[in-house]
């Protein structure tokens, strides 16, 4: 990444993910959008500015609400920008599981095999994402929060620090 990434949101989280892009080699920086936090490039939906989008290489959604996340990536690819998944080093992903668009994977969360993520997905420090589960777009799996095998999560829904979405294969106790 040696130009600028962009970040829309620069609460807690978007600052967290640039910290996190930038220690990965963002190396041009990174550009901030919000409506509401100072030193900020623009409000959030200043993406659509030309001059922005010849400045930066990629972009990311750094906004807890799920659904916006989930819109405002609909609306960077539609004008060009492009929006990989971004895995820190210090996570694990399985070579077979499949990330979309967007999704974030923070430092220690666990991928396994086969496993699918919607577009704009949060994997929060820490998280596991079991063998054979999926998650549907905007899915936030919050610190310590676990999906196990085969589990499937809707789209939008947060699974809480230290929640565990059962297998459907685990035999009720």
């Amino acid at each position: 990444m040696k130009k600028t990434v962009l970040v829309l949101g620069k609460g807690g989280f978007g600052r967290q993910l640039a910290e996190l892009l930038q220690s990965c080699g963002a190396a041009g920086g990174v550009l901030f959008l919000d409506d509401n936090a100072p030193g900020c490039a623009g409000k959030l939906r200043d993406f659509y500015d030309p001059a922005l989008r010849q400045r930066c290489a990629a972009a990311y959604v750094g906004l807890g609400n799920n659904a916006l996340r989930v819109e405002l990536l609909a609306n960077l690819a539609a004008v060009g920008y492009p929006t990989p998944a971004f895995c820190h080093p210090r996570a694990w992903v399985s070579p077979s599981a499949v990330l979309g668009p967007g999704t974030l994977v923070l430092p220690m969360a666990s991928v396994g095999a086969n496993t699918r993520t919607g577009p704009g997905c949060i994997l929060n420090v820490g998280s596991i994402l079991d063998h054979d589960a999926a998650l549907g777009q905007g899915v936030h799996l919050a610190p310590g929060a676990i999906v196990k095998a085969g589990a499937q999560v809707e789209d939008f829904a947060k699974v809480e620090a230290g929640q565990v979405i059962r297998s459907p294969w685990e035999n009720p106790q």
